[in-house]
């Protein structure tokens, strides 16, 4: 059973230390063809788009077959569509209600195709332009948790990653913390540059709890 913890101390992010970018680091037209890349597509929303309009394109065909050969199935309630479209007039409300609809649909759909989910991997930099690299957000956290936790006085580590931060929340069983986050961020923004992101080195901002036993 884990001790309860008291944050005692947090560091705001702070330019770190130094060092030359990494190789291909900045090149914006390199990470936007590698973002396509990693960037996972709308598989769910297709999926269940394709399923409607399959059932659906079913339905009509059997009805028509069926009308055809003289006995159609009632799947569909055609006679009361039928009454419906000669009933109803260009003018009134109904036709506005459903184009509007058909509409917002269609642009729904083609913002989902046009805009893809979130990438789930940090795309790292490379010296050769037709080479796409990345590391899974989950993996990088669990890397630079090892970073955070192989620092003296550091007990545990969580990290979350985002495009342009890095969160990291230490625990220490230590009394005095005193530049213990400082030593957090210069650990884990080293092994930042090791990985190199293409997006640039992210901010890296630390929070230190003591834990109490």
């Amino acid at each position: 059973m884990s001790a309860p913890t008291e944050e005692i101390r947090t560091a705001e992010d702070r330019p770190a230390q130094a060092s030359t970018p990494p190789t291909g680091s900045g090149d914006r037209t390199s990470l936007r063809r590698a973002t396509r890349v990693f960037r996972p597509r709308r598989v769910l929303p297709a999926t269940i788009v394709a399923l409607v309009l399959a059932v659906v394109a079913a339905l009509v065909a059997v009805e028509v077959i069926g009308g055809l050969f003289g006995s159609p199935p009632g799947l569909l309630p055609v006679d009361g569509l039928s009454a419906l479209g000669r009933e109803t007039r260009w003018n009134d409300a109904l036709p506005f209600v459903v184009c509007g609809a058909g509409i917002l649909l269609g642009l729904l759909l083609l913002f989902l195709a046009v805009k893809p989910g979130r990438p789930r991997a940090v795309v790292l930099a490379s010296a050769d332009p037709q080479v796409v690299m990345g590391i899974e957000s989950a993996g990088m956290s669990r890397h630079l948790a090892r970073a955070a936790e192989s620092v003296p006085g550091v007990s545990s580590a969580q990290v979350a990653v985002s495009a342009r931060r890095v969160r990291v929340v230490a625990s220490s069983p230590l009394r005095d913390t005193a530049g213990l986050d400082e030593q957090i961020r210069t650990a884990v923004t080293e092994r930042v540059d090791e990985l190199a992101p293409m997006a640039g080195r992210p901010n890296v901002r630390v929070t230190v709890r003591r834990r109490q036993d």
